[in-house]
């Protein structure tokens, strides 16, 4: 049987005599055992050349891509904080319904302390290209993953839609944000901690 078309415009009567109602529906998405946030998932420790004549790190090969649409981290790491330049990280991909996607991250010359941690907040479902801006000094390294904000596959007008998020089966104060344009940005950002084991299940009025 196909599924509902939760936007079809279906309607349904009220109490009222010649006065209808939109259908609407609950949907539950159900997100099995996700993996634990790993900032270095996907890139672990890629060493940054630097020096006349560098041009900008261009990461196009992943160890691994998220087991959901989620976010991306970027760390740089470096034994010289001085050694990190300014510039923009530019994480390239595709969105929950393969749209290509683009999220950047301004970096400020010398991040004081080290990691300088780069944290998305939007879901990508893969991660095509992740581009480093040429670095000041050899100490840099790259490490890219994924966090827990966790991608939600409905474009959505107001997050009370989202009336309950479960972690593990037990309720979860994450922070959902909503976008009626961009699915991409239709995520929660979970308060419990993933381990590849609990499962998400959040019920939404659409």
């Amino acid at each position: 049987m196909a599924p509902y078309k939760h936007n079809f415009g279906q309607t349904i009567t009220t109490d009222v005599e010649g006065v209808a109602a939109d259908h609407a529906f609950i949907a539950h998405v159900h997100i099995p055992g996700p993996m634990a946030a790993d900032s270095g998932g996907m890139i672990d420790g890629a060493q940054y050349t630097t020096g006349e004549g560098a041009g900008p790190l261009v990461i196009t090969e992943f160890k691994a891509q998220p087991d959901w649409p989620r976010n991306i981290v970027v760390v740089l790491n470096a034994s010289t904080a001085g050694d990190i330049a300014a510039g923009n990280i530019v994480v390239k991909g595709k969105n929950f319904a393969d749209e290509e996607i683009t999220e950047t991250h301004t970096v400020t010359a010398g991040t004081p302390g080290t990691p300088g941690t780069f944290t998305g907040s939007i879901a990508f479902k893969e991660v095509t290209s992740v581009t480093v801006p040429v670095q000041d000094g050899g100490s840099v390294t790259i490490n890219v993953g994924w966090g827990k904000v966790f991608g939600i596959p409905y474009k959505l007008e107001a997050d009370e839609q989202v009336i309950l998020k479960l972690f593990n089966k037990s309720a979860d104060s994450g922070t959902v944000t909503c976008d009626a344009v961009d699915i991409e940005k239709n995520v929660i950002s979970l308060n419990g901690d993933p381990d590849g084991q609990k499962d998400i299940d959040l019920y939404i009025i659409v």
